[in-house]
C-alpha cells in the first residue's frame, strides 16, 4: 500500500476505531521495556516527570503507559485529532495545543502540572511539525522552570509501518517484537544552559532509538 493511502486509511480508522487498534496491534507482539526502573523509582521519589519521546515513536509510551493518568500534550491539526483520541481513551489527559500552536494556555497547563510532586507528563519535543528530531525550546523550558526530571524514552517494532511525513511515524505490524527503552535522566534547573539541556536532551533521544533500533530490528 502506497504511503498516502495508507496514511489516509489509519487516519479514519483512527478516528473511528483508534484505540481497540492499537491495543490489538501491540497485543499480537512479543514485549520488552528496558530500564523502566527509571521512571517508577524518579515517581516513587516523588519526582515530577516530564518523558521526551521524538515524534514517530510517540505510540509506544502512549500504549505502554496507557493508565497511570499521565497528560500529554498534542497539536491542534488533523494527526493529532487522532492521537489525542487515543490517548484519551487509553487514560491520558490531554493538553490540545503545542508550545507554538494553541499555545500559551497548553503551553501553562504543562507547567502547572510539572510543578506537582510526582506528577507524569509527555511531549514530543520535535512536534507537531518537526523538524525531525531537533529539540524545540518548549520541553526544555518547560523541565528548567519547573525542575521536573526529564525522562527521555522511544520504541520500535521489528515489524512495522513507516508512515512518511515530516518525520517517520512508526505503528507495529502484528506477529513480531515491540522495544521500548527508558534514557537517562536529565535534570534541568532555572540556572542551567537552556542551549546545553537542549544538547544533552537530542543527544539521549537518539542514543536510545539508535539502541532500541538495534534491540528489535531484524532479530524476531
Amino acid at each position: 500500500m502506497k504511503p498516502e493511502r495508507l496514511k489516509r486509511l489509519l487516519f479514519h480508522v483512527g478516528v473511528t476505531l483508534g484505540t481497540p487498534t492499537i491495543h490489538l496491534l501491540f497485543s499480537l507482539n512479543k514485549h520488552l521495556v528496558l530500564n523502566g526502573a527509571i521512571l517508577t523509582d524518579a515517581l516513587a521519589a516523588g519526582r515530577s516527570v516530564l518523558l521526551c519521546c521524538w515524534h514517530g515513536r510517540l505510540l509506544f509510551p502512549f500504549y505502554f503507559l496507557r493508565g497511570r493518568g499521565g497528560r500529554a500534550m498534542a497539536g491542534l491539526h488533523a494527526d493529532a485529532e487522532v492521537i489525542s483520541r487515543i490517548g484519551d481513551r487509553m487514560g491520558w489527559k490531554m493538553i490540545r495545543g503545542s508550545t507554538t500552536e494553541g499555545g500559551r494556555g497548553a503551553y501553562q497547563e504543562l507547567i502547572d502540572t510539572l510543578s506537582k510532586g510526582g506528577s507524569l507528563a509527555a511531549i514530543t519535543p520535535d512536534g507537531p511539525k518537526g523538524p525531525q528530531h531537533r529539540v524545540k525550546p518548549g520541553a526544555v523550558r518547560a523541565a528548567m522552570l519547573t525542575g521536573a526530571v526529564v525522562i527521555p524514552v522511544s520504541g520500535q517494532a521489528s515489524r512495522r509501518w513507516e508512515i512518511r511525513n515530516w518525520d517517520t511515524f512508526i505503528v507495529p505490524k502484528p506477529w513480531g517484537k515491540t522495544c521500548m527503552v527508558f534514557g537517562k535522566p536529565i535534570e534541568m534547573n532555572r540556572k542551567s544552559s537552556f542551549r546545553a539541556n537542549s544538547h544533552r536532551l537530542e543527544k539521549e533521544l537518539n542514543r536510545i532509538q539508535e539502541a532500541v533500533d538495534a534491540a528489535v530490528i531484524d532479530k524476531t
